[in-house]
């Protein structure tokens, strides 16, 4: 009896698989492929603003180089999502400065959300100095701030991610050093306008405190 139980499962295998075959063969074969364009919007539209924050940002800089993203998309296809709404945000209250651009595209979803936030807390003196540099004695004051790149989108994982750049002086007069992720301590000369650092794209980094 068990035997004959084995015979009619191995007979209902055969049977199976010489049906999946003849579907088989009845399809044309093709390779599918599936375009995943978001992550790589997202990426793209990241590299524009930041170029944007470095160049010197606004509403048409950005309108600019949004137009010109959108050319180049006809004749290298990036297969975009459209993009509807582009626009760049400064604040700055208390020493706290916060600059933003924000992308609408239309997703499958709807409307949905690409921004760049760029935020530097306040400088924090800690101590002064002074230094020769060239034929000029300068007051130095020895300062600690955060600089943080948030990067959101609904193709990210958990939709943002936080970035913590490099920062330099191109002129080599200050003294800039990470103490912890984002968390930086600087040496810099004491100005009324202020002095500026920039980070590893070209973004300038401004620290005012006073002379």
């Amino acid at each position: 009896m068990r035997r004959r139980s084995g015979q009619f499962a191995l007979l209902g295998v055969i049977i199976l698989a010489m049906t999946l075959v003849l579907i088989a063969s009845q399809r044309p074969v093709e390779p599918v492929f599936a375009l995943e364009r978001g992550p790589m919007q997202s990426a793209q539209l990241v590299h524009l603003a930041r170029y944007c924050l470095a160049v010197g940002c606004s509403n048409e800089t950005l309108a600019s180089l949004v137009s010109g993203l959108i050319e180049l998309n006809r004749t290298e296809p990036l297969y975009m999502y459209p993009i509807t709404r582009a626009r760049y945000y400064y604040s700055e209250s208390g020493g706290l400065e916060n600059r933003t651009a924000v992308f609408t595209i239309v997703t499958l979803r709807g409307e949905e959300v690409v921004a760049v936030e760029v935020l530097r807390t306040p400088p924090v003196t800690l101590s002064m100095f002074t230094k020769q540099v060239r034929e000029h004695t300068l007051v130095f004051h020895n300062i600690t701030f955060t600089y943080t790149h948030f990067y959101r989108s609904p193709f990210f994982p958990g939709g943002s991610l936080t970035y913590c750049p490099s920062l330099h002086d191109p002129r080599g007069i200050a003294d800039v050093k990470r103490l912890a992720a984002c968390h930086w301590v600087a040496a810099v000369p004491g100005t009324p306008a202020g002095y500026t650092l920039y980070d590893e794209f070209g973004i300038p980094v401004e620290v005012r405190v006073a002379p």
